[in-house]
């Protein structure tokens, strides 16, 4: 399915394919089933695809489940993932920056489809034991940062908390990184919290996303939930991603989502970001406007585009947002990873 909506033309940034290709990357996740999903095709595009780049470690944060929940879905998934090993795991932050913690549901309590007992069960992993390093997120992120610099891209499809807290305990980092790509926001206000325009993972975590966002870090690309709204998939094809069984990866993303309701289509949400992030040419229209992110009142958790360039410095942060990429190319990665 194409883009059904166009920005007007004087409206459009830059290609976006002038991004480099990065080496090295850190997954940051609240995991989420449509984030294990994504950590499934990073696995698939690191073995086939980008032989040449290097997945760190995955941190993990609080967001569609708690902390633990997370850990341990990280956990499950990369044990049947394509990767020839289980990639560090490392505890982030448990609550947001105002120390509270919202969620949905959306993909059950444990955030895995209501099926995390049952592969702990089959892998058995008993579900008191410690499936993550002693190192915390942060002081990994801050390390990988300093060694790796513009080598590094972050990938974070949760909130942002983690990059946050690193943030302020190693301001430094925002003249080292070399990208942070973010799953984030609405440029067109199309939203999926409550409030009809704010996006979960700002929601989750306002105050954390105004300030990493307004940091200036060399490149700040974001994939806004609007955008992955204009594409969907079609019962036939979505069936062939998240409704078969014949694999034991297949077999997870099917579990995950089956008591997931799916009304008309299936969509691509994290999963999207991953591949964009280690394979920066699927994006081939973006535009580089300021943003400012709306902290109280009805509209919390909404972002700005200051769209006619109208509104004082002080008050927006510029990045990239992401608004078309190759469809069809998701679509073949997505199915590829399920049919080994």
């Amino acid at each position: 399915m194409a883009n059904n909506f166009k920005i007007p033309g004087m409206l459009l940034g830059n290609d976006i394919n002038q991004y480099k290709k990065y080496t090295k990357f850190i997954i940051d996740t609240d995991a989420g089933g449509d984030d294990a999903h994504a950590i499934m095709m990073a696995s698939y595009i690191l073995k086939h695809i980008r032989k040449d780049a290097e997945l760190l470690g995955i941190t993990c944060v609080s967001g569609n489940a708690s902390l633990y929940n997370v850990i341990k879905n990280v956990y499950i998934t990369s044990r049947y993932c394509h990767f020839d090993q289980v990639p560090a795991i490392y505890k982030g932050c448990e609550f947001d920056s105002m120390r509270t913690f919202h969620r949905d549901f959306f993909f059950k309590e444990d955030g895995f489809g209501g099926v995390q007992k049952q592969y702990l069960k089959e892998l058995n992993v008993d579900e008191n034991q410690q499936l993550y390093e002693n190192k915390h997120a942060v002081d990994f992120l801050k390390e990988s940062i300093e060694k790796y610099q513009d080598q590094l891209c972050i990938i974070c499809i949760g909130p942002l908390t983690n990059i946050y807290t690193t943030l302020l305990q190693h301001p430094q980092i925002v003249n080292q990184l070399g990208c942070l790509f973010c799953m984030c926001g609405t440029y067109l206000g199309v939203g999926n919290q409550v409030n009809g325009i704010a996006e979960f993972n700002i929601a989750t975590d306002v105050l954390a996303t105004k300030i990493v966002l307004q940091a200036d870090f060399k490149n700040k690309i974001i994939l806004p939930f609007d955008t992955v709204l204009s594409y969907s998939l079609d019962k036939d094809v979505g069936g062939k991603i998240f409704n078969v069984q014949h694999n034991k990866i297949a077999k997870l993303v099917h579990d995950i989502y089956e008591n997931v309701l799916f009304e008309t289509c299936y969509y691509l949400c994290d999963e999207l970001a991953i591949v964009m992030a280690m394979i920066p040419e699927t994006m081939t229209q973006a535009l580089v406007r300021g943003i400012h992110v709306i902290e109280d009142g009805f509209a919390r958790g909404g972002m700005i585009v200051d769209w006619i360039k109208k509104m004082r410095k002080e008050d927006v942060s510029e990045v990239s947002i992401v608004t078309q990429f190759n469809w069809e190319e998701m679509i073949e990665l997505a199915l590829k990873t399920n049919q080994e």
